[in-house]
C-alpha cells in the first residue's frame, strides 16, 4: 500500500473539488464484444463469468487510478485489486463472495470456482471489509443500457463498481453490457476509457 501525497498530487484540484460531493460517483455503460471468449469458455465447458472476470481484473490492475482508495483523511494506492461478487442461489437470493486476483488463469479459475461454489451454500450476507477489491454484480438474465448501484456513505466510498449483464447476439457478434462506476475524486472518464479499451483487447485474445 502507498499513501499518496495529495498536496503535490497532479490531480489535487480534481480531488479537492469532488471529494465532498454528496455522491461523487459517475459511471458509464458500454457494450463489449465477447464472442471469442464465450466460445472458448463453452468449448472448455467452463464458467464464462470466471473467464471475463479474470480479464476485467487484469485490465483494472494495469491502470493505477483503479487502485486508488480514500482511507480516512488519506488517499492510498493498493498493491493489487481483487474481486468480490454477488452469487445467485437456487432460492433466488444471493450471497457475497470474494476471491484473489491470480495472474495465472488456470490457478485463478480453480480457486475462484471453489469460492463461488461455497458461496452458493452460504446463508449469511457478509460483504468484504477491505479496500483492495472491486465490487462486482452480474445479471446474466437481463441486458441493460444503464444501472444505478445502491450505496451507503457515498462520500467516503471509493471502491469501483462493475456490473456485467446478459450477452446478446447483434449483427453476428455476442455483445455484453458492462457498467462501471467510480469515484470522480480519484479518476475521470479518460481512465474508464482506458479500462474498456484494455478489457475489449483482452476479451478478443
Amino acid at each position: 500500500m502507498q499513501i499518496i501525497d495529495t498536496a503535490n498530487w497532479a490531480r489535487k484540484a480534481q480531488y479537492e473539488f469532488f471529494k465532498d460531493f454528496e455522491d461523487p460517483f459517475f459511471g458509464v455503460t458500454v457494450e463489449v464484444e465477447c464472442t471469442a471468449l464465450y466460445q472458448l469458455a463453452r468449448e472448455k465447458k467452463q464458467s464464462f463469468f470466471i473467464h471475463y472476470m479474470h480479464k476485467a481484473l487484469m485490465a483494472m490492475n494495469e491502470i493505477d487510478e483503479f487502485k486508488l482508495r480514500i482511507d480516512g483523511d488519506n488517499v492510498i494506492k493498493v498493491d493489487c485489486i481483487h474481486g468480490t461478487t454477488t452469487v445467485f442461489k437456487e432460492d433466488h437470493t444471493f450471497a457475497f463472495s470474494w476471491f484473489d486476483y491470480i495472474e495465472d488463469f488456470e490457478e485463478f479459475y480453480r480457486q475462484t470456482q471453489k469460492i463461488l461454489d461455497a458461496a452458493r451454500k452460504d446463508k449469511s450476507l457478509e460483504p468484504s471489509s477491505t479496500l483492495d477489491v472491486v465490487h462486482v454484480s452480474v445479471t446474466p438474465w437481463m441486458s441493460f443500457t444503464q444501472i444505478k448501484h445502491p450505496r451507503t456513505k457515498a462520500q467516503t466510498d471509493s471502491i469501483p463498481k462493475i456490473l456485467f449483464g446478459k450477452a446478446q447476439l447483434k449483427d453476428g457478434k455476442l455483445m455484453m453490457p458492462v457498467n462501471v462506476e467510480a469515484n470522480h475524486a480519484l479518476m475521470d472518464g479518460y481512465h474508464l476509457s482506458l479500462f474498456f479499451k484494455r478489457f475489449e483487447e483482452l476479451m478478443m485474445q
